[in-house]
């Protein structure tokens, strides 16, 4: 299955370190280049850049 995600459950699952959760429930995670982009942001967090 392939979901598709905008910036702010990627970054938050990032912050309380539960990013690896998605890839397991759901295989393939789509977004798009505006969102990578807000996610490297220099104001996000550093766990969110890398």
């Amino acid at each position: 299955m392939t979901i598709v995600s905008n910036t702010s459950p990627l970054c938050y699952l990032v912050l309380i370190g539960h990013a690896p959760v998605l890839p397991k429930l759901y295989g393939d995670i789509a977004t798009t280049e505006t969102v990578l982009a807000e996610l490297r942001h220099a104001d996000a967090p550093p766990a969110v850049r890398t």
